[in-house]
């Protein structure tokens, strides 16, 4: 028992100077970024990154520090991160808009059904960890009013507390099921930049396959397939192909 409570105080002693060692470098980058020196700031937020450090804001500043340096695919690929952790973060949402305009390629999306587009939104409009810490909350709020109705006497008292706990207990599932759909979605859409400044996209993994269409530096596109060093991707207007999985870096 001494020996787990020593390992666990260890643990906490070790977090706890993690966290303290990573908020002065936090400050550092972002010194680094208000100072106008773009290349250390964007190196200082790349090593927080590194040791773990994955906070939306980490990802939006290093987005803004790329954009400074003109360097668009990076700015975008940080932009696209830090809204997969914070899908309503609307400075990442309107700088990516901004970074985008900046690119070659200008790709229609295809048309959604409006219920289907309208879910969609609604699923991602939090993380999956949002969606499942409101089912946690939700579902202890039906409990305690559960209880209630468990231990008043007062009939009308006992019917609003049996209502309630039954509204916020279906409330609960509801979230837990945004979760999962949230998760299926980010499981089934893996994405990534294109980063090369022009690549062939082909209609094989070889490269003397059909040539199809050509894309730029900065396109996000949805990952299909890998083989070998190749990639299957699809672009928003339904065009399919492969190229080069060094010429992109996952989201």
């Amino acid at each position: 028992m001494r020996n787990m409570k020593s390992i666990l105080a260890l643990l906490i002693i070790l977090i706890a100077g993690s966290l303290q060692a990573q908020q002065p470098a936090y400050t550092e980058a972002n010194k680094h970024y208000a100072e106008g020196r773009y290349e250390e700031a964007a190196k200082a937020y790349e090593s927080l990154i590194s040791q773990d450090n994955h906070a939306a804001d980490v990802y939006f500043n290093l987005g803004n520090a790329y954009y400074k340096l003109d360097d668009m695919p990076s700015a975008i690929l940080n932009y696209e991160r830090a809204l997969k952790m914070k899908p309503d973060h609307e400075d990442a949402l309107y700088n990516l808009a901004m970074a985008n305009q900046k690119t070659v390629d200008k790709i229609e999306r295809l048309p959604e059904l409006f219920i289907g587009s309208t879910w969609r939104n609604l699923v991602t409009s939090r993380t999956v960890n949002s969606w499942a810490y409101y089912s946690i909350g939700v579902i202890f709020l039906a409990l305690l009013f559960f209880v209630g109705y468990l231990l008043l006497q007062q009939r009308l008292l006992k019917k609003v507390n049996f209502y309630a706990g039954l509204f916020f207990f279906f409330v609960s599932l509801f979230c837990w099921l945004m979760a999962a759909q949230h998760q299926s979605i980010i499981n089934e859409s893996a994405e990534a930049i294109i980063f090369s400044p022009s690549i062939t996209v082909q209609s094989e993994p070889n490269p003397t396959a059909e040539k199809l269409f050509t894309l730029h530096a900065g396109t996000k596109v949805n990952l299909l397939e890998e083989n070998n060093n190749w990639s299957k991707i699809k672009l928003p207007n339904g065009n399919v192909g492969w190229i080069s999985s060094a010429s992109l870096k996952a989201i």
